[in-house]
């Protein structure tokens, strides 16, 4: 079985690769280098230096990326819209865990990377930990009153794990 994050790199696959990307949450630089390879531009967000130093030794200088130490909260300062977009929200891995992303900006975030969306949006949800159901409680019950005219939410979960991460994608109709 995918991993979370490999079930949304082989979504993303699915659309054009000439779209511009953003990592809303850079961590390590896995989705932010994905997206590298796949779209012709890309922005990725993380408010520690640690994660944009990580980041820039796994990215391969070939395509525009625009590593933003800033919170994601903050994304209309660096772009008006973008086509693909990922939160991968939670900790960064082997870091501090006491840092994590928390609802107080994943809210305006999520709410503005939907409007500013033209394909899909991919949020990874880690409820595992207090902060992380916090966001999955506000996020689940937001995305589900999305107008179902103007996009299409689904998720993907394991249903037999308590607190596993799970995948939310909200898809902009055309």
């Amino acid at each position: 079985m995918l991993s979370m994050v490999e079930y949304v790199h082989q979504r993303i696959l699915t659309y054009p690769s000439n779209l511009i990307g953003v990592d809303f949450t850079m961590g390590n630089g896995h989705d932010t280098a994905f997206l590298q390879e796949h779209c012709r531009e890309v922005y990725a967000f993380d408010i520690q230096q640690v994660a944009i130093d990580n980041t820039k030794k796994r990215l391969k200088f070939v395509k525009p990326v625009h590593l933003i130490c800033d919170g994601h909260e903050h994304m209309s300062l660096y772009l008006s819209s973008f086509d693909i977009g990922i939160f991968n929200l939670g900790y960064l891995p082997l870091g501090d865990h006491q840092v994590t992303t928390s609802l107080e900006t994943t809210i305006p975030a999520i709410k503005e990377a939907i409007e500013k969306v033209q394909y899909v949006l991919f949020i990874v949800v880690y409820p595992g930990h207090d902060e992380g159901k916090k966001e999955s409680l506000f996020i689940d019950e937001y995305v589900q009153h999305l107008d179902a005219h103007q996009y299409h939410v689904s998720s993907y979960r394991m249903l037999n794990k308590n607190c596993a991460p799970y995948v939310i994608e909200i898809e902009k109709k055309k």
